[in-house]
């Protein structure tokens, strides 16, 4: 009897939000699915049934290499900024060990590198637009007042050529950086502040330095943390829309889209709806597999403190 009134309290309290979860994710999850197996323009009743015939598409888009809208170019671009995601992580996890230490001014760094996370996506595009623009930008003005000018470049070109791709996609990578750090840090930093201290003082007495306690106290500690940022960082590999979107002023470009800017440009522009839900099942399934993958992998035994 006393199960049962718990189990009663149990599904009072979860019922809303499931409910609220199926209304708003499962069944717009599940339509997506469904209108992905049909021609339809997203204006009118009219659904033509057409089964795999846009996943078909897709896939001859993604063999093709002369097709213009080649999905293996924007599959290129998110696997190149997923590296960029993966230093933000690295870089974060080292700020969060140095501001942990308490050095002079840690403070003002720590909000410092957290402050880009209070700002809005589109903000932050326009902020950096500003600043990276050739002519009156602070990037470029700095470097002309220093004598520097041969580096003053177009940084948000599409047409200038870096190793692999052109320079704007390694600004939104760039900006993708500055952004990131002081969220991981946070993160980071909670994590090792739970750490007992007399576990880092032992290991002082001891006589290990601060790269030997990093590696052999803190990293096994915080894994769990580690483990799930980079599950997530995984999750977030095809995903990827608003900065290059607002930062190349709301234009399909072939040199900068991802694989969502993609699904936008049939969806809105083509009113091609069929195989804009074609695109997202499969890179919901392309996530899916990577997320398993990845938890596979990165798992280990927990330690315990």
């Amino acid at each position: 009897m006393y199960n049962r009134e718990k189990w009663k309290i149990i599904v009072a309290f979860l019922a809303p939000g499931l409910l609220l979860y199926s209304l708003f994710n499962v069944y717009p999850s599940i339509q997506g699915i469904i209108i992905s197996l049909y021609r339809w323009s997203g204006l009118s009743g009219n659904m033509t049934f057409i089964g795999l015939e846009n996943f078909a598409t897709l896939w001859r888009e993604f063999t093709d290499p002369i097709d213009f809208y080649n999905v293996r170019l924007y599959l290129a671009h998110n696997v190149f900024l997923f590296f960029f995601g993966l230093a933000t992580i690295v870089l974060g996890l080292i700020a969060a060990a140095i501001i942990n230490e308490k050095p002079w001014g840690f403070q003002f760094f720590r909000v410092t590198f957290f402050f880009p996370n209070v700002l809005a996506v589109p903000a932050t595009a326009m902020l950096w637009s500003m600043t990276l623009n050739p002519i009156f930008g602070l990037v470029n003005t700095t470097l002309r007042a220093i004598g520097l000018d041969q580096f003053a470049l177009s940084w948000l070109s599409l047409q200038y050529q870096w190793p692999l791709f052109k320079i704007g996609l390694y600004m939104v990578g760039f900006i993708g950086i500055w952004g990131g750090i002081g969220w991981f840090m946070l993160l980071f930093l909670a994590a090792i502040q739970n750490i007992p201290r007399e576990l880092v003082e032992a290991a002082v007495i001891d006589g290990a330095d601060r790269a030997q306690v990093f590696w052999s106290i803190t990293i096994p500690l915080i894994w769990e943390t580690i483990r799930t940022v980079l599950v997530f960082q995984v999750i977030g590999a095809l995903s990827g829309f608003a900065l290059p979107y607002v930062l190349f002023d709301r234009v399909s470009q072939k040199h900068a889209d991802m694989v969502l800017s993609y699904y936008y440009w049939q969806a809105f522009q083509a009113n091609n709806w069929g195989y804009a839900a074609a695109i997202v099942v499969v890179i919901f399934a392309i996530t899916f597999v990577l997320t398993l993958t990845s938890y596979r992998f990165l798992n280990r035994e927990s330690v315990q403190y």
